[in-house]
């Protein structure tokens, strides 16, 4: 039964881009692409709910662990836009496979070989890189596969894969790091992309025939611009706070153990709010950027929370972050997928660069600034990070409506 299902995964990753509108609706090719994306993610997010340990052990500053953090999605902003480029001309299925082998690699990597800062940082910018190439790949390969219909539920789903990975971070706090040791909690998930690897499709990209033109109709690069500007400052806020916050809670007076199990419950918000608003994209005729415009407006507001610095507001700013200022990314993918159909690969590749380019300067700026101002000035910074973001997606809305026709906002 599941040798028929991937087979007939295959048959229709062949077709044209824009092409699968009706059709049988499967979840293996969700199930499949979610764990790549948490396979990929899983480094980082590991790092930051390990924080604590890791540093006794490697003896390095809250800048560090900025930089650190940084450091991973610099690397990915870099290989998600030469991926997205190149989207169109090469077969996915052979990046996939190998971002797959490089990732458990990295993984069995940083859990055995780590014993100093610089080497934990080489690894994290091969991890980084692994990451930002799979994810055009990924993003055509839903766009081929999951009737139309269904597609904000897919990219949803595609995008809980962050919080799916800070779940299992966290899990790791009191179950592997506080017990036998944060090295083992890498190497406990290094077999995913293994397991993964022959999962993979046969092939995963366009007729090689429809390269070319893509390539030569690419829509203007302004409105694609914008909306990685935007991307780019909601989603650096979110990383800083997703790094930082178990950091936060300890020293808010939270006990490691307990801190780690926020990000447990705080992921399953996340989780709930992406899929949640990936379903009512698929009920809703457009309007998919104004709704993630105001999901980060009140992520923002979340963030002022956090910069009060009361104890008893961390579990309610936590619901606030994870569901509606992390809540918004598959929506916010599915959007620029519907807007740019033909060129998915190219579009969210750019998009998703933005992205990680807020993702490397909100960690490291918002390290810096705790290390020599404290938490509150970072939280405050955060907030205007993402009011800021609701500016430049509301700018970029009225760019894409009023440049192409068959658009749906």
């Amino acid at each position: 039964m599941a040798s028929k299902e991937m087979a007939s995964n295959e048959a229709s990753l062949r077709t044209e881009p824009g092409a699968i509108v009706d059709g049988p609706f499967r979840m293996s090719p969700i199930i499949l692409a979610i764990g790549i994306a948490i396979s990929a993610v899983l480094p980082v997010f590991l790092t930051g709910a390990l924080a604590v340990q890791i540093r006794k052990n490697l003896d390095f500053t809250p800048s560090l662990l900025g930089a650190a953090v940084a450091v991973f999605f610099l690397f990915a902003a870099l290989a998600s836009f030469v991926s997205g480029h190149l989207s169109h001309r090469v077969d996915g299925s052979y990046v996939i496979k190998c971002c797959m082998l490089l990732s458990s690699a990295v993984l069995v990597a940083i859990g055995t070989m780590t014993v100093n800062y610089v080497i934990f940082v080489f690894l994290l910018a091969v991890s980084g890189s692994v990451n930002g190439a799979l994810q055009p790949h990924i993003n055509v390969f839903i766009s081929h596969v999951i009737p139309r219909r269904r597609q904000g539920f897919a990219f949803g789903v595609k995008q809980a894969a962050v919080p799916l990975a800070t779940f299992l971070a966290g899990l790791a706090v009191p179950t592997v790091a506080l017990t036998i040791g944060w090295h083992y909690a890498y190497l406990a998930v290094a077999p995913l992309g293994i397991v993964l690897f022959f999962l993979v499709p046969k092939s995963v990209a366009p007729a090689d025939r429809e390269s070319k033109r893509l390539v030569s109709e690419r829509p203007a690069a302004a409105p694609i611009v914008m909306l990685a500007i935007g991307m780019g400052l909601g989603t650096g806020a979110a990383n800083s706070f997703g790094a930082f916050v178990v950091s936060f809670a300890v020293h808010a007076g939270w006990k490691p153990g307990l801190a780690g199990l926020l990000i447990v419950f705080g992921s399953v918000v996340g989780v709930i709010a992406r899929v949640g608003n990936g379903i009512a994209a698929d009920r809703r005729r457009g309007r998919h950027f104004l709704v993630a415009l105001w999901s980060i407006g009140i992520g923002g507001l979340g963030y002022l929370m956090f910069s009060a610095a009361y104890p008893w507001l961390i579990i309610p700013a936590t619901v606030i972050c994870y569901g509606a200022g992390w809540g918004w990314n598959g929506l916010f993918i599915f959007a620029v997928v519907r807007n740019f159909t033909k060129h998915a690969g190219y579009a969210t590749g750019t998009v998703q660069s933005g992205a990680y380019i807020g993702s490397v300067l909100g960690p490291l700026a918002f390290g810096f600034v705790v290390e020599r101002f404290g938490y509150q000035l970072a939280w405050t910074l955060g907030a205007v990070s993402a009011f800021a973001a609701v500016l430049a997606i509301e700018i970029a809305r009225h760019l894409v409506i009023s440049s192409q026709a068959d658009v749906v906002g």
